[in-house]
């Protein structure tokens, strides 16, 4: 008996926290597919840790506001060559700190860069990316 309440015990949390953060991810990606906006992103540091997946640091402008915000990099697999690259990114109006990279379409159109708020010393030389 005392095995079964040690084990709902420590199962019962273990379920909670599972359960909250499927809630929470599909909220984030329905309101994405529903209210996500575009803009472009730019690569700003890669940090990869042994074994485990990338995390990708970008920055990019939302109404003249500079933002920072990373990624989990499950998909892609960015590497140190991909940093300074510009990418369509997706992010919650309301949180704008919240984004999901398009890693499929990159960016190298400098017109469509600088609308998006990129500064011509932000954005380098385009022909080495």
């Amino acid at each position: 008996m005392k095995l079964k309440t040690k084990a709902i015990l420590v199962l019962s949390p273990l379920i909670f926290i599972f359960v909250f953060a499927y809630i929470r991810t599909h909220k984030f990606e329905k309101e994405f597919k529903n209210n996500g906006k575009i803009t472009i992103g730019r690569i700003d540091s890669i940090f990869t840790p042994p074994k485990w997946a990338s995390t990708v640091y970008l920055f990019y402008y939302v109404g003249n506001k500079k933002h920072t915000s990373f990624e989990s990099d499950t998909k892609y697999k960015a590497t140190k060559r991909d940093i300074g690259k510009f990418y369509e990114i997706k992010y919650l109006p309301d949180s704008p700190e919240i984004i999901r990279v398009d890693y499929s379409k990159k960016i190298t159109d400098t017109t469509a860069i600088l609308k998006a708020g990129f500064s011509r010393k932000e954005i380098g030389n385009l022909k080495g990316n």
